[in-house]
């Protein structure tokens, strides 16, 4: 599956007054707007799917970036769609997304996750700005900032 990535900029002040309080609240309020964002492509990335058992369909997760965890990046939050991988998922996700080859012919893949990024991913930027600026909003009325 291609590494596609949205920065969404402008929040500056919004993660100031939120880091200001407490990193830990920052970060879970961040990566809430983050999954938000990332379920509105996981869904569009569903109905896209190639459909014989459903097994792909259902796999689709938003999975929290390891990368993205404070250890080698303190200042990023990150979240990624992937297949369910082991026991239960299915095997196949990548052939399906990405192409395989078969002898000497190339099956093209169906690029199902792409498209669905492509298409929604102004939206789900949008949302994630909406979403990070209610929750600041909602944390200051409460802690009283």
């Amino acid at each position: 599956m291609a590494d596609t990535t949205i920065t969404v900029t402008g929040l500056r002040e919004v993660q100031k007054k939120l880091y200001s309080y407490s990193q830990q609240l920052g970060d879970r309020v961040v990566l809430g707007a983050l999954r938000q964002g990332a379920n509105l492509v996981k869904k569009a990335a569903q109905e896209k799917a190639p459909i014989k058992t459903g097994k792909l369909k259902r796999g689709i997760r938003v999975t929290r970036s390891k990368i993205h965890r404070g250890k080698s990046s303190r200042d990023m939050i990150g979240v990624y769609l992937s297949v369910r991988k082991g026991k239960g998922g299915p095997y196949y996700a990548k052939f399906q997304e990405d192409g395989w080859k078969a002898g000497k012919r190339l099956i093209p893949g169906k690029k199902f996750i792409d498209r669905a990024f492509i298409e929604k991913r102004e939206e789900a930027a949008e949302l994630i700005i909406k979403a990070a600026s209610a929750s600041a909003d909602l944390l200051a009325r409460k802690i009283g900032l």
